[in-house]
């Protein structure tokens, strides 16, 4: 099942780095892991972004060498992906 969730979007324009929100959506089956990223609030301070009190996550899916970066505590997209994999699935799923 497909999860939505957002992903901090890094863009390097040269002399300054836009940072902005994409909403993606997961395969709940390629998820191996997701870890609280306290490594982004660093990065975030020094770039005066406005994100920076936020909570930021790290999702290791399966088909991808790159992890992804998403807005929310370990726990809060846990929740969302446990919420997406207990309704009714497909026989092959």
């Amino acid at each position: 099942m497909l999860f939505p969730v957002k992903r901090l979007m890094i863009e390097n324009t040269g002399y300054k780095r836009d940072i902005s929100l994409k909403t993606i959506y997961i395969n709940s089956s390629s998820v191996i892991s997701i870890t609280d990223y306290d490594g982004v609030t660093e990065f975030l301070l020094r770039e005066n972004s406005n994100l920076q009190d936020k909570s930021f996550s790290l999702i290791r899916l399966n088909n991808i060498t790159d992890d992804i970066i998403v807005l929310g505590s370990a726990q809060q997209i846990f929740s969302i992906v446990k919420e997406a994999t207990d309704g009714r699935q497909l026989l092959n799923d």
